[in-house]
């Protein structure tokens, strides 16, 4: 069986599509090879924490990261400079998957209290510019966001708070019935956004 992995810590994202109003992005591995870091770095994606510990390939024509260890990594995308800001997008689409899921992750529980919030892989969209408070000193700040996982034990249609960033994040776990493969993930992102920051 063949899957596209990326972000987070060891799965897979086969093309993610940011669409509406004549604007798109889309990201798509099927007819990409060679060193997905290079690749990435390419085009305007850098590679922060770990990821370069987490073996980040292209196979196939799909992304793998396969983390060897306990790492955690992110491929980040600023569109706001160049003009390159996207506008008017209103849904995101994610063709993904997942072997294997963290264990002992748990998003249930106070959000008072830190818990295992890990997610096998995930997907961050940030909303404007202003920096919110991460709610730590050591945690850096950063815009409102909403951000797409697959999990094992979390239930659908939850806005999930992860340890850090409450005021400004919300987590949502689609789908989340713990199986391996392939999923199909969308959403609205302007409705959703308004229903869980009010604006």
């Amino acid at each position: 069986m063949s899957f596209q992995r990326l972000f987070l810590t060891a799965l897979i994202l086969i093309p993610l599509q940011l669409l509406g109003n004549g604007n798109h992005y889309t990201l798509d591995f099927s007819q990409i090879q060679g060193d997905a870091l290079e690749w990435f770095e390419k085009n305007g994606w850098a590679e922060q924490v770990d990821m370069d510990k987490m073996n980040p390939r292209f196979e196939k024509g799909t992304l793998v990261i396969e983390p060897k260890d306990d790492y955690s990594g992110v491929f980040f995308k600023d569109f706001r400079p160049d003009s390159r800001q996207l506008k008017g997008v209103n849904k995101i689409r994610i063709e993904w998957g997942v072997e294997q899921y963290p264990e002992g992750s748990d998003w249930s529980g106070s959000t008072d209290e830190k818990r295992n919030v890990r997610n096998a892989i995930g997907v961050m969209v940030f909303f404007g510019d202003e920096d919110q408070d991460s709610g730590a000193f050591y945690v850096p700040n950063i815009p409102y966001f909403l951000a797409f996982f697959l999990g094992e034990k979390e239930r659908p249609g939850i806005a999930y708070l992860g340890n850090y960033w409450q005021k400004a994040g919300r987590y949502f776990c689609t789908p989340c019935d713990g199986k391996i493969g392939e999923f199909i993930t969308e959403m609205e992102l302007p409705k959703t956004f308004n229903r869980q920051f009010g604006f």
